[in-house]
């Protein structure tokens, strides 16, 4: 076992360097200056002083300066980082420190007295332990949770000169860190979309809570909320609550559900609903982050003309802190739908009076029942919320199991609608997500959430992967370009043509710029040169129409756009009868047209 390391005079007095205006590096407890909204506050505490776990086989010594020594890396990651890359945020500092000491931790357990012990051997014995270790919640840990330690371990190594400890080898000298944590692109993962069944149910029961119930609940939260300080000012607690349901029963107002707002609990329940609800809308329709959403304050709504049209278009103005250097984020400001405009609103009003109890400006606030303190919600507390509404309004199992939702699933559900553009699935929301799309093609963001714009052209090489293969597989095409696709795509049919048909798809996503664009009638395989729309880089969403597209070299029409071309055709039928005659030659054209493709996909309605 290797003794500990002498001080290393390049770095003397490391720990007197400031970690934060009231901390130091070398301090026993940190308190990191971090500002991102939705964290807890103990996620700005790190305590350096933890006891020796029971079964450790190193000294007290030595515990105390491995911790000694993980401070150290952090200070010179902190302001000595490795070339190229960044100096740790107050954010990062905390994390990495939480990594530490869960290694340290086994450390003691393995005999390790010092990091310069490790070596590949204990990098092998660490990975075997962490996915055992006494206390871990998940039920499995991810490559990605074992890829922030073998992080740290190489980081470790690469700061050696600079530190008193650390690994003398390369811990991991035959493979990348992600290698080493048994992370490759097929089990690595993605945080997945929320199937579109349950994103549609979910949003719609939102917009309804929003739109329709959101006024009502307000109504009875404000009424509550009076008659109890009324009450308290006249007499006793009981005799408040006594006011209360007078007061709640003389409005007689009715929730969601149907349910009677005749007392208190009811009335905070629904508005806890409510609020939920809120959260739901803006990160459905907006695509923000939830360290975003729960930035935003009173006042956050902002409108501004288009300078192409002089129309007025709302933004929602929040804190963007990821990609940004500014300490405490920078304010940015989002295309706001209009159900995300009322959903604020309702913020403002619903948190009123936590707002003036505690000075904050923040909407997202809840009162702490251990300490009686308003705080702002965080994201572990908005997570479990966003759960419990979808529980209590009955959105439809997965599989037979409740989806669990994350926050993050709601960025990535909304980058896939705006990328799809194909509002035939998704009922009630086609306006709001044809706003959304049309907004965010047309104008971009006001700021510069660039992951969000990486995010939606993901989305956008998936679903142009999605319909190539359909296409291709496909011996019933309409439209021109799908005649002309059926009648050459023999060799990529069927088992024979799998590979052919995956190395196309992969040639084209990889060296081309083709996209494919959805739209509720068919595909677009937009080319510039033949398009009728007038479209620029894409289909123009004011030049578009059936019509148009039908007579478009670009126009690909297949099995699953059948119900639009039906439904079409029935209509069409419908005011054949009423019609004077230059009216019916239009709709008996129309009706032509829909045989046509019909016929073409193999769906002719008799």
């Amino acid at each position: 076992m290797k003794t500990l390391l002498a001080e290393n005079p390049v770095v003397a007095g490391w720990a007197e360097a400031p970690v934060s205006p009231w901390s130091r590096f070398g301090d026993d407890e940190w308190l990191l200056d971090i500002r991102t909204a939705g964290r807890r506050a103990d996620q700005n505490k790190i305590n350096w002083t933890p006891e020796l776990p029971e079964g450790a086989v190193i000294s007290e010594t030595a515990w105390r300066s491995l911790h000694r020594a993980a401070k150290q890396f952090l200070w010179s990651m902190t302001v000595n980082p490795p070339t190229g890359r960044k100096r740790l945020s107050p954010a990062s500092v905390h994390s990495k420190a939480v990594t530490l000491k869960t290694m340290i931790g086994w450390m003691a357990l393995d005999g390790l007295e010092t990091f310069s012990s490790i070596d590949a051997g204990a990098v092998e014995r660490l990975r075997t332990w962490l996915p055992t270790r006494p206390g871990l919640k998940a039920k499995s840990i991810t490559a990605n949770t074992i890829v922030n330690y073998m992080l740290v371990l190489k980081d470790l190594y690469r700061q050696r000169a600079k530190l008193n400890d650390a690994p003398l080898v390369d811990p991991l000298p035959q493979e990348t860190t992600y290698e080493a944590a048994g992370l490759t692109p097929a089990t690595r993962g993605a945080i997945p979309f929320i199937p579109d069944p349950i994103a549609i149910s979910l949003l719609n029961t939102a917009l309804q809570w929003v739109e329709i119930y959101g006024p009502t609940i307000v109504r009875a939260e404000t009424v509550r909320r009076q008659a109890h300080e009324t009450g308290l000012t006249q007499g006793t607690r009981r005799q408040a609550s006594d006011h209360v349901r007078k007061a709640l029963r003389s409005i007689n107002l009715t929730g969601p559900a149907g349910e009677a707002l005749l007392g208190a609990h009811a009335v905070r329940h629904a508005a806890t609903r409510l609020v939920e609800a809120c959260y739901i809308v803006i990160a459905g329709f907006v695509g923000m982050r939830v360290s975003e959403i729960l930035s935003i304050e009173i006042g956050a709504i902002e409108s501004h003309p288009i300078a192409e049209t002089g129309v007025e278009q709302a933004y929602l103005v929040a804190r963007l802190f990821k990609t940004v250097d500014q300490h405490g984020g920078r304010m940015e400001r989002w295309i706001a739908p209009e159900p995300v405009v009322k959903a604020v609103e309702l913020l403002e009003q619903l948190s009123a009076p936590l707002r003036k109890a505690s000075g904050r400006r923040e909407l997202f606030l809840v009162k702490n029942t251990q300490y009686g303190e308003v705080v702002p919600v965080t994201h572990m507390h908005i997570g479990w919320r966003i759960n419990d509404f979808a529980r209590h309004v009955g959105v439809p199992l997965h599989e037979g199991e409740p989806w669990s939702f994350s926050t993050h699933q709601f960025r990535k559900t909304f980058a896939r609608f705006i990328a799809r553009k194909d509002r035939s699935q998704l009922l009630g929301l086609a306006e709001h997500f044809k706003h959304a799309s049309v907004a965010m093609t047309a104008r971009g963001y006001v700021g510069n959430d660039f992951d969000l714009r990486q995010l939606i052209e993901h989305e956008n090489r998936a679903e142009t992967a999605t319909a190539l293969e359909r296409m291709l597989l496909s011996d019933r095409l309409a439209g021109r370009m799908g005649e002309r696709i059926a009648a050459n795509n023999a060799c990529f049919r069927g088992r024979a043509g799998e590979q052919v048909r995956r190395d196309y798809i992969e040639f084209v996503l990889t060296d081309t710029d083709l996209r494919i664009h959805a739209c509720d009638y068919g595909w677009c395989v937009f080319q510039r040169e033949t398009s009728r729309c007038g479209g620029e880089v894409g289909p123009s969403e004011a030049g578009r129409s059936p019509a148009v597209c039908l007579g478009c070299a670009n126009m690909v029409i297949e099995l699953r756009h059948a119900p639009y071309w039906r439904d079409r055709r029935s209509r069409n039928l419908d005011l054949l009868p009423r019609a004077n005659a230059m009216t019916a030659a239009v709709l008996t054209e129309v009706i032509e047209q829909c045989d046509t493709v019909l016929t073409r996909i193999g769906e002719k309605d008799e």
